[in-house]
């Protein structure tokens, strides 16, 4: 069981309930409310959404160890699994189960909502996990950007979800609100930042990683650009993601009393950015890599955390 909890990332699995959730009651509910609109604090179609998008990231977890083995027992010998603890044919076997019922839990999604595209999105995420797995995440940046674009929109679907079901509940009235909007802008914001941040720590990963990849040809962007180039790539996605952030706390954030988002821009975002700034470039070997990508995951959590005030912000100036 304790392998099979290794296999599956169960941490990283709670990780991205933790923020799907977050974006529901953190976000959504909160606008719900603003607007006096009635809601579920747990509705079957939320649970199929955590459903669908847990076993969807577990199977993509086992299916990149399964195509990583050789890769993997360079550069972390200590972790491997699959083909010592597991043989190829049981991991594949239980990669096949959860894609399975991932892609079954989104398809009843997708009927329960009478749109198409949910089940599409729900079909095509786990063929981008697969090929990233067999193909995409040896080439340059693409793997990156792949696994980024998987993250944004595991939030985003609650967002586009929760419109569905307005639009279920209310008929095309809804449209001629704001509520819509502002979800999708809302929940957009916080995907546009894990997008930006996945792909920050994809590129840590790689600079990690590089032993192994360079051993097995291939072409991440620390092996075809070098550590040192590697690293302004991370320094100029930082500054982006910051000065977006920036943008997004003084400029578009405009609540009437808020004494919170510019203090949790300073201390939640820009400090701990300033501190992965500094431990990248003290880095040098393959533990201080893997402690920054430790550290990014943090910062990301930190930064959907401002989920948390919204509720209140949005009470003080309703």
């Amino acid at each position: 069981m304790k392998k099979f909890i290794q296999l599956i990332r169960l941490q990283n699995i709670i990780s991205l309930l933790i923020f799907q959730a977050l974006m529901y009651y953190g976000v959504v509910v909160a606008i719900l409310t603003k607007y006096g609109l009635s809601f579920s604090y747990i509705s079957l179609e939320i649970i199929l959404l955590f459903i669908a998008s847990a076993f969807i990231a577990a199977a993509g977890y086992v299916v990149n160890d399964y195509f990583d083995t050789k890769i993997d027992t360079i550069n972390k010998p200590d972790k491997v699994i699959i083909g010592k603890t597991l043989s190829r044919q049981q991991a594949a076997w239980i990669f096949q189960s959860l894609f399975g019922i991932g892609i079954l839990a989104g398809i009843v999604l997708a009927f329960l909502l009478k749109d198409v595209s949910v089940g599409f999105i729900f079909i095509v995420i786990p063929g981008l996990l697969w090929f990233y797995s067999a193909s995409y995440k040896r080439q340059f940046l693409l793997g990156n950007l792949i696994i980024g674009l998987c993250a944004a929109v595991s939030l985003f679907l609650v967002a586009y979800i929760q419109s569905l079901l307005l639009v279920k509940q209310y008929g095309e009235l809804i449209h001629y609100t704001q509520i819509i909007p502002e979800i999708l802008q809302w929940v957009g914001g916080f995907s546009l930042f894990a997008f930006l941040l996945t792909v920050l720590r994809e590129i840590v990963k790689d600079m990690e990683d590089v032993e192994g990849d360079r051993e097995m040809e291939c072409r991440t962007v620390p092996i075809v650009w070098g550590i040192a180039k590697t690293k302004i790539v991370a320094y100029v996605l930082g500054a982006v993601t910051i000065a977006l952030l920036a943008y997004f706390s003084f400029f578009k954030i405009q609540f009437a009393n808020d004494n919170v988002t510019e203090r949790y821009f300073l201390f939640g975002v820009l400090m701990p950015f300033f501190v992965f700034f500094y431990l990248l470039f003290k880095a040098k070997g393959k533990s201080d890599y893997h402690q920054i990508s430790t550290f990014v995951k943090f910062m990301m959590f930190l930064g959907v955390l401002y989920s948390l005030f919204l509720p209140y912000l949005m009470t003080i100036n309703a």
